[in-house]
């Protein structure tokens, strides 16, 4: 009866960005495999959170000290322990016929199972620029990288590992074509006025706050959409100010956003994002066909995210508050600058849609 069925594609992955590319790559499978997810919330995970909100520029340390190899090693293990039983487990339930992982920590054990079982094992690289060595899987059939620059880097590290520049992967509802007046008004936004999302992620961030004063105090009439994410508090701050732009005669207007599973709509809406460089964020934002201004990052692990925003023409980078906040006044009295980036972010677009058909034709071959 097996023969009959469909081939079972394994996804291991975890919270944050990497189920958004988890998310993606099931929507690239389709209807062709049946894939079965294994998700494990890390509470290690949780360390990472206040360089991300507060501290983005101290990540570098931890970064670079965990980079080199007897640190390398020591993870590997300690992740391989941690994970051996209930990866196990998993695979003694479902019985993939393929493995693949969007979250480094359980690379050493999918490793360890490809050779056990002969199960092939596909690793995608979750960092499109500047990865942490660890989450370069050795022993994979193939590591998916987002492009050839991302391929030599790794090659530094592992030059024997196999890879494949696929692109990003980007979930489908974000990529879906649409009108904007339409998306707006839906949205019970004001159809003509310029609009900012400023989107912190799904924990949020209050460093981008920061860019808020030059918005909200425009004497032009803008809309300021802020994606709070998780984030109670900065829901909450958001919210007690937009009372009091709307006592005030400001003609801007401010609107507060809890976590939302239609972000989508409101990349849709938007002129330009502003946000944190992840890589999700960005290349979501550019498959709305809406340019990035990354006004943050995580030091380290997103350094090459400001680069490829630069190489490719996807927006702007400006981390200096002052400069940030000099900068969106040009593009407020001007919007007409946003469309220089228009046939850029369109053909990466184009190429991040090229992903799934990629995955598909090496899943093909792998089994």
């Amino acid at each position: 009866m097996r023969a009959m069925s469909k081939r079972v594609i394994g996804i291991f992955t975890t919270g944050e960005g990497h189920k958004s590319i988890a998310e993606a790559i099931k929507d690239g499978l389709g209807s062709d495999y049946k894939s079965e997810i294994f998700f494990d919330e890390e509470p290690l995970a949780k360390i990472y959170l206040p360089f991300y909100q507060y501290f983005p520029k101290l990540f570098k340390v931890p970064f670079k000290l965990s980079s080199y190899g007897d640190s390398l090693n020591t993870q590997h293990k300690i992740f391989q322990l941690r994970y051996q039983k209930k990866i196990e487990g998993f695979f003694q339930k479902h019985r993939p016929d393929l493995l693949l992982s969007t979250y480094f920590m359980y690379n050493s054990n999918l490793e360890r199972l490809q050779d056990l079982t002969q199960t092939p094992f596909i690793n995608a690289v979750a960092d499109p620029s500047t990865p942490h060595p660890v989450t370069i899987a050795n022993k994979a059939k193939i590591n998916l990288t987002f492009d050839k620059t991302l391929e030599k880097y790794c090659k530094e590290t592992y030059p024997n590992a196999k890879y494949q520049s696929t692109g990003w992967f980007v979930r489908s509802k974000f990529e879906e074509e649409y009108d904007l007046r339409k998306v707006r008004k839906k949205l019970g936004l004001d159809q003509d006025k310029l609009t900012f999302l400023i989107a912190s992620g799904s924990e949020g961030t209050a460093i981008i706050m920061k860019v808020l004063p030059i918005l909200i105090f425009s004497q032009q009439p803008i809309q300021v959409i802020v994606a709070c994410g998780s984030n109670q508090a900065l829901y909450s701050s958001t919210r007690a100010l937009q009372k009091i732009i709307e006592r005030s005669e400001n003609t801007g207007s401010l609107i507060p956003l809890k976590f939302t599973p239609k972000i989508h709509h409101y990349m849709q809406a938007a002129d330009l994002v502003i946000g944190k460089a992840g890589p999700n964020m960005l290349f979501e934002s550019i498959a709305t066909q809406t340019p990035f201004f990354a006004i943050t990052h995580i030091s380290g692990q997103e350094d090459g995210n400001l680069d490829i925003i630069r190489k490719y023409n996807l927006g702007y980078v400006e981390e200096n508050i002052l400069k940030a906040q000099k900068l969106l006044k040009k593009i407020i009295e001007r919007p007409e600058e946003l469309n220089r980036f228009k046939d850029d972010v369109s053909k990466m677009k184009t190429y991040n849609q090229q992903s799934k058909e990629k995955l598909l034709q090496i899943v093909a071959e792998l089994i």
